[in-house]
Order: structure tokens, then sequence, then C-alpha cells
């Protein structure tokens, strides 16, 4: 019998990639989006609506599709969007929707669809975290700090649904080219813009950065074959890093001093009072 997939974030990206990339594997992919329309013309058995901050929505979807299908082999949490600014200039409002999305989304569908998994003795969780959730940049802070947090939860949970034959992986992509940044611009514009920031010379630089990461980004396909491997063999690693150079590779095993010599020489900046700062 084809597995039953569940992805949440499927209106573009990685997540619409994936949809269609297994659908047409033979797997039986329902796919979730906030707006539903935005899922016309994607190939998949069933597509639901599904906003990941409404426990309501989030156990409407997972009823529906066991309703349809029996069971749920696979979760792929992969619904996020980042939120860019010093750590000091972020309100509190705009970091609880941050995190609103990116944790607790990600914990309200695993409550879900655990229960399930455990009755029928079988299952994989695949969080899509970012190797964001290893490396900060400077006006990233608190996007960084959703992805530690998915971090920490998935390495507690890969050892807790274990017994019950549950595994649990995570992806961790470098720069990959979707509308990740078009949306990052949008949420974080208001807080760029503002003309008496302290850190308005780090926004120009990281920024520039951005852009110029952006044009050597490759599409989101890496990251759906990657998963797709995670889905398929019998015994998934812990994690998959994914799209990410090797200087990034190396500094993951010299740690926080070469990080931070290599974020300087990115931003071409000198320790400074706004880095001290943030």
């Amino acid at each position: 019998m084809s597995k039953v997939v569940l992805v949440t974030g499927c209106s573009s990206g990685i997540g619409r990639d994936l949809a269609q990339r297994l659908a047409q594997s033979g797997y039986l992919v329902a796919a979730t989006a906030r707006k539903v329309e935005t899922l016309d013309h994607l190939s998949a058995a069933l597509k639901l609506p599904l906003d990941v901050t409404q426990v309501e929505s989030v156990n409407h979807a997972v009823d529906s599709v066991l309703q349809r299908f029996g069971r749920i082999d696979v979760l792929v949490n992969n619904a996020g969007y980042a939120l860019c600014g010093a750590v000091e200039e972020i309100s509190d409002e705009q970091v609880q929707k941050l995190f609103d999305v990116n944790v607790y989304g990600v914990l309200r569908m695993i409550r879900a669809v655990v229960p399930g998994m455990r009755q029928q003795g079988s299952g994989r969780i695949i969080n899509i975290s970012s190797i964001g959730g290893k490396l900060v940049l400077p006006a990233n802070g608190l996007y960084s700090a959703t992805k530690f947090a998915l971090e920490a939860s998935s390495n507690a949970l890969r050892l807790e649904l274990a017994p019950f034959g549950i595994q649990v992986v995570l992806i961790e992509p470098g720069g990959i080219k979707t509308h990740f940044m078009d949306t990052l611009q949008a949420h974080s514009q208001k807080i760029f813009n503002n003309s008496v920031s302290p850190y308005q010379s780090l926004y120009k630089q990281y920024q520039q950065v951005a852009a110029g990461m952006t044009r050597e980004e490759i599409g989101p396909e890496i990251v759906s074959q990657a998963i797709q491997r995670a889905v398929e063999t019998s015994r998934p690693k812990a994690r998959y890093l994914v799209a990410v150079s090797f200087p990034g590779r190396v500094v993951l095993r010299l740690g926080d001093s070469a990080w931070d010599f290599v974020v300087r020489q990115m931003f071409k900046m000198a320790p400074s009072a706004e880095l001290q700062r943030s």
C-alpha cells in the first residue's frame, strides 16, 4: 500500500516541490496550505486548508487525512517564515507570531499525528529546520532562535518516540532559491526602513549579503530530493545537511570564534557597538 504523507506549507517553494515530487513517485500526498486555492494545479491525493497556528485547523486537517486514508505514515513539517531585525528592535508581538508558526505550529502538528502513529506502531516525522538553526547571522537571531528550538525539540522527540516505532528526522537546508526571501523582506520591511534605527548600517549590510547569497542559491528540488531520501530509507539519519557550502560545514566543526570571523568578512565589519548591542 502506498504511504500516506502529510505535508504542511505547500503553497510554494520546498513544500510544493516536495508534494509534487512524492505524488509523482506514487505516494498518497495530503498537501496543505493556509489558502487552499494556492494548491490548484498541484498533483496531490488530498488538498486541505491548514493554519498551523490554530488547533482546530490542525485537528481538522489531520482528522480529514485519517478519514480519507486511515493512517498517516509521514508528517513533513515545512510551514514557516522568516523575520529579520536586530534582537532589540523586534517587538514581543512579532516574536510571538514567529514562534507561533515556526515552533508551536510544528508541536501542534506532532501532537495531532503521534497518537495515530503510536497506535499503528510506525511513523516518521520530518522537521524542516535550517542551517540557521546552527549558525546565526546578525539581524537574523530570532528566526534562528525558532530553528534552534526546533533542533532541540526534535533531538528530544527522536529519543522519546523511538520506543513506539516513530522516527524523527531534521532537514537543515542552506540557501535555497524560493519565495522565502520575498516573504522575509515583506515581514521585515518596516524594521529595515526605520530611519532612526541605530542598526541602519547593519541592515544595509545584511540586505547586500542576502542579495549576494540569493544569486548563488539553487532551487528547492535539492531539498525535496533529500526529504524523499529520508522518507524512503529504512534507517534515516538524524539530520540531513543540504545545500550548505564547504566553508559553512567547516565552521560547524570549528565553533563560535571561527563563525564570528567568517561573518565579519561577509559583512566587512569590525566588532562594533551595533553588533555588541545585538
